[in-house]
C-alpha cells in the first residue's frame, strides 16, 4: 500500500484521505437514518386520520410521541402549532417551517458528500495529467528506450485515476440512497398533513 502511495504522489495520498473521511461520512449518516427514522407501521397513518376525524387530537399527539419518527414528530408538531379554520396557505406555511426543522440533522453532512463526488474525479484527473507530465518530462531527458523511464508517470496517471473513481461512484451511491429516504420522508410527511389539513377545513 505504501509503495501505491509513493508512486501515486501527493495527489494519491490528498485522495486516500477523502476516501477515508467519505467512508466515515457514509456510515455515520447510514447508522443515523437508522437509528432516527424507525418504520411507522402500516396503520400509523389510518390511526392519525381515525384520531383527527373524532377531534382526539391529544390523543393523535400522544400517538406521535411512541414513534421515533421524523415523520410522526412533524406531525405531532403540526397539530401542536395547527388549530381549526386557519387558511390553506396557513397550514402550508406552518408544515413547511416544522418540516425544514425536522429534515435538517437528515440533510447534515450529504453536502459534503456532493463535494466529493464532483471533486474526487477531478483530483483523479489532475493525478493523470501530473503523471503524464512526469512521463513525458521523463522521456525528453532519459529517452523511450527503457520502459522504466515512464513507468512512474504512467503508474501515478492510473492510480490517481482509478481512486478518484473508486471514492467518487459509492459516493454517488450513498448520496442517491440517503437522498431518495429524504424523499419519501417529505412526501409522507406531505400526505398526512394534506389529509389532516383538509379534515380540518371541512
Amino acid at each position: 500500500m505504501l509503495h501505491y502511495l509513493e508512486v501515486g504522489g501527493p495527489i494519491l495520498w490528498l485522495l486516500s484521505i477523502i476516501s477515508v473521511l467519505t467512508l466515515s461520512i457514509i456510515l455515520e449518516r447510514i447508522v443515523f437514518f437508522t437509528k432516527n427514522e424507525k418504520d411507522l407501521g402500516k396503520n400509523f397513518k389510518i390511526e392519525i386520520n381515525k384520531l383527527i376525524r373524532e377531534n382526539k387530537i391529544n390523543d393523535a399527539i400522544s400517538l406521535c410521541k411512541t414513534k421515533k419518527s421524523c415523520i410522526a414528530s412533524s406531525i405531532e408538531k403540526f397539530l401542536i402549532s395547527s388549530k381549526k379554520g386557519l387558511e390553506v396557505q396557513d397550514y402550508e406555511n406552518i408544515i413547511k417551517e416544522i418540516t425544514i426543522e425536522e429534515i435538517a440533522p437528515f440533510e447534515s453532512k450529504l453536502n459534503c458528500l456532493a463535494s466529493v463526488i464532483g471533486i474526487a474525479p477531478m483530483l483523479g484527473l489532475l493525478g493523470t495529467v501530473t503523471g503524464m507530465i512526469k512521463a513525458f518530462t521523463n522521456i525528453s531527458k532519459f529517452g523511450s528506450g527503457d520502459a522504466t523511464v515512464v513507468a512512474d508517470g504512467i503508474a501515478e496517471a492510473l492510480l490517481t485515476t482509478a481512486l478518484g473513481l473508486i471514492i467518487a461512484i459509492p459516493a454517488i451511491v450513498a448520496y442517491n440512497y440517503l437522498n431518495r429516504r429524504l424523499e419519501k420522508i417529505e412526501s409522507e410527511i406531505d400526505k398526512i398533513t394534506t389529509t389532516i389539513i383538509n379534515i380540518f377545513r371541512r
